[in-house]
């Protein structure tokens, strides 16, 4: 069982919850001398016991931020004070009046949004030297998962996914989950091709880890769309490629910045 329990303290409660359930199937199973019959019950009902109580303790210290301060809400978009949870309620009761406004711009979406926000504040609280390790692991895969709410409870074409799939991206990187990170920007560059912080952020990575080949083309690939994109013009030149020779692609929504 001290297997199971350390996932927890790894910040991966859901794979906790699983291998408790595992941990029960097995004890089902044991025959060891060691293990009266009598105890066998006892046993199962502490693991589930034990399984439910720290994934319970883990899921409250998730999600909402508590002691929010001033600080913080100034480095917010500027939609989040006016979502669920912070100043306001929801479409129904003690409703922001700017909502009208997010929500004829995301549509009913915003209301969904305060996750993001909460994400954004526990990332940077995350990046606080002072902060453990395992608790900085498990604040950055709760953020994932605020954003992953967002995706899973919003319509296929509502417009802060590319963001939403760009930051996932971002914080993949953070938890050394590359093939996590690449799923997550190629899903924000598919759906808005000219969204150019996704080919910035996965070609930056693919520089650093010497894959420069790939970085360049997946930069090239960025400047196709958004021509006058400033971060990938100038990763393109570090990447030694001159972003002047780029093509646009006929989708393309940016004029090509001048040569300089």
């Amino acid at each position: 069982m001290l297997r199971q329990v350390s996932n927890v303290a790894e910040g991966d409660p859901a794979r906790y919850v699983r291998d408790v359930f595992h941990e029960v199937g097995r004890a089902r199973r044991l025959d060891a001398p060691s293990i009266a019959a009598s105890q066998r019950p006892k046993r199962m009902l502490a693991i589930v016991i034990g399984g439910f109580l720290l994934t319970l303790a883990t899921a409250v210290s998730a999600g909402k931020p508590t002691n929010v301060t001033d600080t913080e809400m100034a480095l917010l978009p500027e939609y989040c004070p006016d979502t669920f949870g912070f100043k306001y309620g929801d479409a129904y009761f003690n409703t922001s009046p700017n909502a009208p406004k997010w929500v004829g711009l995301m549509g009913k979406g915003f209301w969904a949004m305060h996750h993001y926000c909460w994400a954004l504040i526990n990332l940077g609280r995350a990046q606080k030297p002072s902060m453990p390790a395992n608790e900085r692991q498990f604040t950055r895969e709760s953020a994932i998962a605020d954003m992953y709410y967002i995706i899973e409870n919003t319509n296929a074409d509502f417009i802060m996914l590319p963001e939403l799939y760009t930051k996932i991206g971002e914080v993949q990187l953070m938890l050394n989950h590359p093939p996590e990170a690449r799923d997550a920007f190629a899903k924000a560059r598919a759906l808005k091709p000219d969204y150019w912080p996704p080919y910035f952020h996965w070609g930056e990575y693919l520089r650093r880890v010497g894959q420069k080949a790939q970085a360049r083309e997946v930069v090239e690939e960025g400047l196709s769309y958004s021509p006058a994109a400033k971060p990938l013009r100038s990763l393109l030149v570090t990447l030694g490629g001159n972003p002047d020779t780029v093509t646009p692609h006929p989708r393309a929504t940016t004029p090509v910045a001048p040569a300089q």
